[in-house]
């Protein structure tokens, strides 16, 4: 299983809720899509515009925003 980062990598992909970079452990880049909508939720579907990317293979990023949360409940971590 990979780490994946699922991110809104273009401005009109990023989502009213600012829920726009989801950090997953999958088997493959679909499988990160699919878990990090369970994240999000609650439709399948609603990330097929973001962009998957393995981190084993990603260069250095900063992710800007907010606290990072624990999906639909929106605790903080």
């Amino acid at each position: 299983m990979a780490n994946y980062i699922v991110y809104a990598k273009e401005p009109n992909t990023m989502r009213a809720d600012r829920r726009n970079a989801i950090f997953v452990t999958a088997g493959s880049a679909e499988a990160a899509r699919t878990a990090a909508e369970a994240l999000v939720g609650p439709a399948a579907g609603v990330l097929a515009g973001f962009e998957v990317l393995d981190l084993a293979s990603a260069p250095d990023f900063v992710v800007r925003g907010h606290q990072p949360t624990r999906g639909i409940t929106g605790d903080v971590l």
